[in-house]
């Protein structure tokens, strides 16, 4: 207390420095909190990745045979088939799934109404939170879906991701035979993972955009996709964020619907690297093309293997020849990535480990 009886109170210069200082602080510590969020939010994704994997080994257990990533009732066209009475041969795998997922009240709702599996059903909008990843919770551009950001591994191959091999008899690709564990009416065994049940890709995650027809990262471009093209046709789509072409004007985008079996919404394949582009063939999102496995993690994605395991995949992993054609036989021509997503190639030394 001074002489006068007043007590000495903070100069205005003393009063900046430690607003500054504090400022300093928040500045360091904010980073650290986000980092922090962001680690949880992979946990949580890390973890949906494991009980997908454990659902996927129950319903083999069950069946002795992995569910199909697309299938069901009916045909695609509308003029090969009712549409009204069918569920236009796209039901996804994640439909399958539900039951050991303890969403078996999904699972009776399309046994109920097959034809409405992904459309005109609002029980279908109802967001089943395994099948959705914290880092990237979009709205879905289109009424009555919900989103997953969880795909099947349809291996390194374009042409064999369509979803309509009923739909034109002069089409000679073969949608039911992937390269990798899913594919169109395609029911795998365990003993198809030739190349081991550790060094197999299963499930990995997709990201979805916020807007219809969106240039973000993880939608697709209408050319790049088609049968015969390369990854670096895609890629070349694709330029500092931005699509250099224009992107498809769909009913919805990546991962927009989950219980959609057509590869736009609910697979991936491993030509691009994770993070990479998408292209769809054509622009029409039923007849196959180029999928990047994606997430909003720094680096990378998360993947869960045929072993039930899950790993992250740094985006920087070895891709191969990304000017190369794809093969429909042997070893990938797009390094440990396309090795990891091909069930029988016959590649030696793809472990992550």
């Amino acid at each position: 207390m001074s002489r006068y009886g007043f007590k000495r109170a903070f100069t205005l210069v003393e009063l900046l420095v430690v607003i500054a200082i504090i400022g300093i602080l928040v500045g360091l510590l904010l980073p650290a909190v986000q980092a922090a969020r962001e680690a949880a939010r992979r946990m949580q994704c890390s973890n949906n990745l494991k009980q997908l994997g454990l659902a996927l080994h129950n319903y083999e257990s069950t069946y002795k045979r992995f569910p199909t990533a697309s299938g069901g009732t009916g045909c695609r066209s509308s003029s090969a088939c009712p549409t009204a009475t069918t569920g236009r041969s796209r039901i996804s795998g994640h439909v399958w799934l539900a039951p050991f997922m303890e969403q078996t009240n999904f699972y009776n709702l399309y046994q109920a109404s097959p034809s409405a599996a992904w459309s005109n059903n609002p029980y279908w909008a109802t967001q089943m939170p395994a099948l959705a990843c914290p880092s990237d919770l979009q709205t879905p551009t289109r009424a009555n879906m919900a989103i997953t950001n969880y795909s099947f591994c349809g291996g390194d191959a374009a042409t064999t991701m369509c979803s309509n091999n009923d739909e034109d008899p002069s089409n000679v690709r073969d949608c039911s035979n992937p390269r990798g564990l899913f594919g169109h009416y395609y029911f795998a065994k365990m003993g198809d993972m030739v190349d081991g049940t550790s060094n197999t890709i299963a499930m990995s995650e997709s990201q979805t955009a916020p807007t219809k027809g969106g240039n973000r990262l993880g939608n697709a471009a209408t050319t790049g996709g088609e049968v015969g093209a390369t990854p670096l046709t895609c890629r070349a789509t694709f330029v500092n964020g931005v699509y250099t072409v224009a992107t498809v004007q769909d009913d919805g985008n990546r991962g927009g619907r989950w219980s959609d079996g057509a590869a736009f919404f609910t697979r991936f394949n491993t030509m691009l690297p994770p993070n990479g582009p998408s292209c769809v063939e054509q622009g029409n999102h039923w007849l196959g093309g180029m999928y990047s496995a994606g997430s909003y993690h720094t680096g990378g994605v998360q993947a869960v293997f045929g072993d039930g395991s899950v790993h992250f995949i740094s985006q920087n992993i070895d891709a191969g020849n990304q000017a190369s054609p794809q093969v429909l036989s042997g070893p990938s021509p797009y390094g440990v990535w396309g090795a990891l997503g091909s069930k029988a190639g016959g590649e030696v030394g793809t472990s992550l480990e």
